[in-house]
């Protein structure tokens, strides 16, 4: 990565013209589909270009990366996995969570730091959650890459962007504790559900 960053910041007077920009979207998307961590991209996006056209690059890189994934998900491995879930009850509990929480518990994960955001965009293509609400849940993603690239604008340097830490942040630090409490507590209201639902049907 640190290779990455010191090529990219050699080409740095490419990547602030329309080619660069487009390629660096390129990047973050193909680093979304990978599954690889998108934070050191998100801060590299507001040192190249500031924190509120950063953010934006990095908004509709990572919406159109999350979208592919989504679709791939539940295009070439959702089938099989329903299968899978059948033969394994809890994750078929771990289904119908998700399932039944819809779009809140979307927006929760997506706010908590706790939960890839890579890896929840095949997640909910696994699921049967419709895409208007996955994409409507990318609105949760929006005050943490906001806070990155605000970070990275800060740096003098690209090395600077190896030893940032955000975690200092209050305002993040405690949306990030709430939410993902919240999703913990109806993760936990809704598989009580489920088998209390099932105990009904097979006393």
């Amino acid at each position: 990565m640190n290779i990455f960053l010191e090529n990219i910041y050699n080409l740095s007077f490419f990547f602030n013209t329309g080619i660069g920009i487009f390629a660096f979207i390129c990047i973050y998307i193909l680093i979304v589909l990978l599954i690889l961590p998108t934070s050191l991209l998100s801060l590299l996006s507001g040192f190249l270009y500031g924190s509120y056209l950063g953010s934006i690059i990095v908004l509709i890189s990572a919406s159109i990366g999350a979208s592919v994934a989504f679709f791939i998900s539940k295009s070439f491995f959702a089938k099989k996995l329903k299968k899978f879930f059948t033969r394994y009850p809890k994750f078929r509990v771990m289904e119908q969570v998700v399932n039944k929480g819809g779009l809140k518990l979307i927006l929760l994960a997506r706010l908590s730091p706790i939960f890839p955001f890579s890896l929840l965009n095949y997640f909910y293509g696994l699921n049967n959650v419709k895409f208007k609400d996955f994409a409507i849940g990318m609105v949760g993603i929006i005050p943490g890459t906001f806070l990155y690239c605000s970070i990275g604008s800060l740096a003098k340097n690209i090395q600077e962007l190896k030893y940032v830490q955000s975690t200092n942040n209050i305002y993040m630090t405690i949306i990030g504790i709430v939410s993902t409490f919240l999703v913990i507590y109806f993760s936990a209201k809704y598989s009580r559900e489920y088998f209390d639902k099932s105990e009904e049907f097979n006393p």
